[in-house]
């Protein structure tokens, strides 16, 4: 087992790890737990992150409360008061709040044509 509290860490890997208010760049681990922690990549089969914001969560299965993250992938994810970006998983329970809705995606994608399309005029001149 692996316990970490008030420091920042490159990598943490273990059957168990645990970590408590702080920042690690990469976690690996059977199972792993965050309290208000912060985390580039995390990677496990059992995972409960509470308080939290993550770049990416890999893991068969993953619990998340007030968190935020940019990508989560899992077999079946439990979500409760968190954002993510881009979530992929084959069951989702609890109130996911989508931080990219359909009308902000085409929002982007239609700014994204708008301004390419000045670039090039701005181009040619």
């Amino acid at each position: 087992m692996s316990h970490e509290s008030g420091s920042v860490i490159a990598s943490v890997s273990g059957d168990s790890v645990e970590i408590d208010q702080s920042a690690v760049r990469n976690v690996e681990g059977e199972r792993v737990e965050l309290r208000q922690a912060a985390a580039q990549h995390v990677r496990g089969e059992q995972m409960d992150v509470a308080e939290s914001a993550v770049l990416s969560v890999r893991a068969a299965d993953i619990h998340m409360r007030d968190c935020a993250s940019l990508a989560v992938i899992g077999e079946h994810v439990r979500l409760k008061d968190s954002g993510v970006a881009f979530l992929f998983a084959r069951s989702v329970e609890g109130d996911a709040k989508n931080v990219i809705t359909p009308a902000a995606a085409f929002a982007f994608g239609l700014g994204a044509v708008a301004g390419i399309g000045i670039l090039r005029r701005l181009r040619r001149r």
